[in-house]
């Protein structure tokens, strides 16, 4: 594993882990943490990779993957010790679960646990969102990585990261871990709502530009509208199946899959509906921009050009009155 001992931990952790636990005792977290979080953010065969060359210390790396593996580590201790602090306050014995206190020491009140894990979990995400931009960032010093089948679908996603969706959703704040629950939206969204507004042929080819990174100038400037829109209509079609709660200056908090709110109320129908009826406005407002820049740039897309989206009637555009010179009065 990328993390063995608890001297490991407390490199990454310091005070937040008590050097009195043993290595047998918080290994199973380890392992979970690198099987569940990073198996699938890295793909199985990278893992595995990197593992072998920390492990192995008769193989020389260079600096990338010395500063990588240095990244990876510290995301994995967090993801480890957010496992690891729920199980941290009591012990199973013949007597069923027991919390821990001694004549000096008292449990830790549930705030106070709840906070840690709150935090914890805020840590653990951003640190693995700065493993996946460090990645993409120097893609060409990771062949591994760059040629393996989870990078390439991450990288065909019009949408690839959190950073990325945050510039356009700010709720979404480079939450890794909300970003997966969306990122089956996107791939709907794709499908449904753009596949069909720029053909086949110019989806195909903004596809493999995106795994190439062979993008033109202009398909380069296209992608800030694809993404704004997208970010916007994978928001739209997601947020009746997200999960959310009503504060208490009355906004709405978008959930990850886990956030740790105690005695907060789940907004009304109302709400939920109004919501989601402002995200879809917003959605065809942008995919209306994208279809205009679009055709504002036509000559720079022969592949949109000459597909039937280009000459099909805008799903959101508002019908042409001009016809009519009636005028009609609505009670």
């Amino acid at each position: 594993m990328l993390l063995n001992t608890v001297d490991d931990l407390l490199t990454y952790l310091g005070r937040a882990i008590m050097s009195a636990s043993t290595d047998e005792f918080l290994q199973p977290y380890i392992a979970q943490a690198q099987e569940d979080v990073f198996e699938r953010a890295l793909g199985l065969p990278f893992l595995v990779h990197l593992d072998n060359l920390y492990n192995d210390h008769e193989i020389a790396i260079d600096d990338k993957y010395v500063e990588l593996i240095e990244k990876v580590r510290r995301s994995l201790a967090w993801h480890a010790y957010l496992r690891y602090l729920p199980f941290a306050i009591g012990s199973d014995g013949d007597n069923g679960l027991q919390e821990l206190g001694t004549d000096n020491t008292q449990p830790v009140r549930i705030g106070v646990l709840d906070k840690r894990i709150r935090e914890t979990e805020k840590n653990a995400v951003s640190s693995l969102e700065s493993v996946l931009l460090y990645l993409e960032n120097n893609i060409d010093s990771f062949p591994e990585y760059r040629d393996s089948e989870t990078a390439k679908a991450s990288r065909a996603l019009f949408i690839p990261s959190a950073t990325v969706m945050s510039e356009f959703l700010p709720q979404i704040a480079g939450n890794y871990r909300l970003y997966l629950n969306m990122v089956p939206y996107i791939k709907l969204a794709e499908r449904d709502y753009f596949l069909p507004r720029m053909g086949e042929a110019q989806y195909a080819r903004l596809k493999a530009g995106l795994i190439a990174n062979d993008l033109t100038m202009p398909e380069k400037d296209l992608f800030f509208h694809i993404r704004r829109a997208l970010a916007h209509t994978a928001y739209w079609i997601a947020l009746p199946n997200l999960q959310f709660v009503m504060l208490s200056n009355g906004n709405i908090r978008v959930l990850s899959d886990f956030d740790g709110i105690y005695n907060s109320k789940a907004p009304s129908q109302e709400t939920v509906v109004g919501m989601v009826r402002n995200a879809e406005s917003e959605a065809k407002k942008w995919q209306n921009a994208l279809r205009a820049h679009f055709n504002r740039n036509i000559s720079s897309f022969p592949l949109y050009a000459d597909s039937l989206a280009s000459k099909a009637t805008p799903a959101n555009k508002l019908p042409d009155n001009d016809a009519y010179t009636s005028i009609f009065r609505m009670k």
